[in-house]
């Protein structure tokens, strides 16, 4: 009976849950680990852990996240959700950590990945992991091209839309974007889904077809029910504004709209969408609210060479605006794609998806 009822607490629904995931949304990850930490039943709900756990991915603290997810799983056994993020996050450590732990860590994710199907076949998330999986792990660590095709196959058969994102990441992994991009222009559904559109748009971004991604961001924000993909999606808008000469005021009203989202937030991304906000500022003569953007970076400690670089070089251009002569617009202002679309291109879209 004792058993029972504290499997019945784990279940019940968190009056702070709905705070929880708000928190998380935003990236306030030290908030959201006090008001959490504070609720001294915590581990008793698993809804609760769960929130927990994607905030600690999220931070890549893993090891943080595998010590709380291994308990986790123990006390919930039947949480599918609980299971697919025990497992990422164990693949995730395998792929980042000791080679000596590696092939064991990778073995018990993708059980994890595995039971968490089974407690919910349309755990989509879970399943896209391990096509991931199984289609870029060496042979010997436990990949599988052909059951990777195999499962996508029938993922197809299922949901259509959810088996394009795993092929279309099937022959990224293989360094085939001209391959993922006519297969996406062929199979977009109508409506177009915006994780796709978002897929879509990193491709062309990555094939220095500018005009094309812009347009598909666009219509990612629009289309776009999560608020992870929508501001994902406001971002790359406003950096293309930046570094692909696209529309100058679309671009900084999104990038006003993604700094509102995330102010006072652990968003590692906000000094970059600062930066780029600052150049389409100076870029539109609006120099007054490009140099109170510039001077909020000034103490901003970004282990960016690139980033601090374009810095320097818009503080110069601002204040030789001050002077009689007259400059031409800086370099830095219009410098083609950067490192920090890499970091942050498909990775923010990615991590939704998969936590």
């Amino acid at each position: 009976m004792k058993a029972l009822l504290f499997l019945l607490a784990g279940a019940l629904p968190s009056s702070n849950v709905a705070q929880y995931e708000t928190l998380l949304a935003k990236s306030q990850f030290s908030e959201l680990e006090h008001q959490i930490l504070q609720q001294s039943d915590y581990k008793q709900h698993g809804d609760v852990l769960v929130v927990y756990a994607r905030a600690l991915i999220a931070q890549q603290r893993l090891e943080d996240a595998n010590t709380l997810l291994n308990f986790a799983v123990e006390q919930f056994p039947g949480n599918s959700e609980l299971n697919y993020l025990a497992g990422l996050g164990k693949i995730r450590l395998a792929s980042d950590g000791n080679v000596f732990s590696a092939k064991e860590r990778a073995a018990r994710g993708v059980e994890l990945l595995q039971k968490a199907v089974i407690i919910k076949p349309d755990h989509y998330a879970a399943r896209q992991a391990l096509i991931d999986f199984y289609s870029v792990a060496p042979a010997n660590a436990g990949g599988d091209k052909e059951l990777a095709l195999a499962m996508t196959e029938q993922l197809a058969k299922e949901n259509p839309a959810q088996a394009l994102l795993a092929q279309s990441r099937i022959l990224l992994n293989e360094n085939k974007p001209t391959e993922a991009l006519a297969l996406l222009e062929t199979m977009m559904p109508d409506p177009p889904n915006a994780r796709l559109l978002a897929r879509k748009a990193q491709i062309l971004a990555e094939l220095e077809e500018y005009d094309a991604a812009f347009v598909n961001y666009k219509l990612a924000a629009e289309q776009a029910t999560d608020l992870t993909d929508k501001y994902n999606a406001l971002y790359h808008i406003g950096r293309l504004a930046v570094v692909a000469d696209q529309d100058a005021m679309m671009g900084i009203t999104a990038l006003q709209q993604y700094l509102e989202f995330y102010q006072d937030s652990e968003n590692k991304i906000l000094p970059w969408a600062t930066l780029r906000l600052a150049q389409l500022m100076y870029r539109t003569g609006d120099n007054f609210e490009a140099t109170l953007l510039v001077g909020s970076l000034t103490h901003a400690r970004v282990a960016d060479e690139e980033f601090n670089l374009i810095l320097l070089s818009l503080l110069s251009a601002l204040k030789a605006k001050t002077a009689p002569a007259v400059i031409e617009q800086p370099e830095a202002a219009t410098e083609q794609p950067s490192e920090e679309s890499k970091n942050n291109q498909q990775n923010q879209t990615e991590t939704k998806q998969e936590i």
